[in-house]
């Protein structure tokens, strides 16, 4: 349960500066595109570190960290079809839809950085 918990507080941290790296980008006058994807880059490296250091107390490798972004990227997909299936196929609103996307994008995540990237 600790982990859970942990998982998503740097989730949280990670989002707040993840998400103010690309309005400060923008702010300062990067191409939207740039600054989403600098953004993100910055956000997934948090992530990473903070993961390994307090969620799951694992040392920091090169093999974890590309583990990590392909653990993100599967998380995303899922998350992406759920979104385009429920909201384009069947109708669910939007909103609700992406609420659910991102609660698979975390429940995914935890699961394949438990079980595949931070093993114990």
């Amino acid at each position: 349960m600790r982990e859970i918990i942990i998982y998503g507080l740097v989730g949280i941290a990670n989002t707040f500066v993840g998400l103010g790296s690309v309005l400060a980008l923008t702010y300062f006058g990067l191409i939207a595109e740039i600054a989403n994807f600098l953004g993100y880059v910055i956000g997934i490296c948090l992530s990473y570190f903070l993961n390994s250091k307090f969620t799951f107390k694992s040392k920091i490798t090169a093999t974890k960290a590309l583990k990590f972004l392909i653990s993100m990227g599967i998380a995303y997909c899922l998350n992406l079809g759920f979104l385009t299936i429920s909201y384009r196929a069947y109708g669910i609103d939007v909103y609700l839809a992406q609420c659910l996307a991102g609660a698979i994008y975390t429940i995914s995540g935890f699961i394949l950085c438990r079980y595949f990237v931070f093993l114990k």
